[in-house]
């Protein structure tokens, strides 16, 4: 039997089924979890270089705007790592109404400097001048005492508003709309939101270890797994060009096993036939060597012709 076939035979006889099972799990678990990582680092990077190419560092996908809530000011609306997926906007505020949900650039003060950041309030009044022209927005959060919708009269209590002024320039977004009801009752209509969603885009976010997170979340593991499948492909390459070595060396390699009685058969009788015609020929170059020239021949066929002659007086005396 060929020792190639003996060893193969003896790495299949290595693993009980229950092992080979437990093997196949293993590396289909191995597989999807390689897989849902690379989705996921996929995912944050497209979303991070589309906030990296904004000049307002806005997560933008034609006109919605993908925002992040960092904390609980607007709850019950919306919560801490939802995600309020908005419209973008480039007016000058005339078109607002009270009640909307706009969101505003603002500066971030932490570890000592100021960031640039983004907040997400309701509209609770809204300031012109005498030629009708916006100069201010003033918000509110919802996570406070009372309904929203009994601060907007003019001689209600303004004390929940923000006491920051919100500028028409620094208004990229709205959120949900405003409708009058029968009474004359402000109503709100929320828009898209995503729920839990944006815990992930906080944490990534922060505009101090912001990189160093991005960096260890996605850039890394993404080099992880490339080294992964890249042992993975060397690995598989050395193992199949082995296994081709030894393919080519079982089948040049012929043993007597392997042959069928018919095979064997032939294979004798060339082998006897062979020996046959060597022995012929050694036979043949022996005698080529006991025998002298063709001259010696000829003097010995000629002596023995007188002894014959001789001969014959003989037998006519008697």
């Amino acid at each position: 039997m060929n020792i190639f076939a003996k060893s193969s035979q003896k790495e299949k006889k290595e693993l009980t089924p229950s092992q080979q099972k437990v093997r196949t799990i293993l590396n289909w678990v191995v597989n999807v979890i390689c897989i849902v990582l690379i989705v996921f680092a996929l995912v944050v990077a497209i979303f991070t270089i589309i906030r990296s190419a904004n000049p307002d560092n806005i997560t933008r996908v034609g006109d919605n705007c993908y925002f992040s809530v960092a904390s609980d000011s607007m709850a019950p609306t919306f919560k801490k790592n939802d995600v309020i997926i908005s419209t973008a906007y480039s007016g000058d505020g005339a078109d607002l109404k009270v009640g909307q949900v706009i969101t505003f650039k603002f500066l971030r003060y932490q570890a000592g400097s100021n960031y640039p950041d983004f907040n997400s309030h309701r509209v609770v009044g809204i300031e012109k001048n005498a030629a009708g022209t916006v100069t201010a927005i003033r918000t509110r959060g919802d996570n406070q005492e009372g309904r929203w919708q009994d601060t907007v009269a003019e001689d209600a209590d303004h004390s929940s508003w923000d006491k920051h002024k919100v500028s028409p320039e620094d208004i990229v977004a709205v959120w949900g709309d405003v409708s009058e009801g029968e009474n004359g009752e402000l109503i709100f209509t929320s828009g898209k939101m995503l729920k839990g969603a944006g815990a992930l885009g906080n944490f990534m976010q922060d505009p101090v270890e912001g990189k160093t997170r991005f960096f260890c979340i996605v850039v890394l593991p993404l080099i992880l797994l490339f080294v992964i499948y890249a042992f993975i492909l060397v690995r598989t390459l050395v193992i199949a060009k082995l296994e081709n070595n030894k393919k080519v060396a079982g089948e040049q390699v012929v043993t007597v096993d392997s042959l069928s009685d018919e095979e064997k058969r032939r294979l004798a009788e060339e082998y006897l036939a062979s020996l046959s015609r060597e022995k012929q020929e050694s036979e043949a170059q022996a005698e080529q060597t006991l025998i002298p020239a063709g001259s010696d021949k000829e003097e010995i066929s000629e002596t023995a012709e007188p002894e014959e002659e001789s001969s014959a007086p003989d037998e006519t005396e008697e």
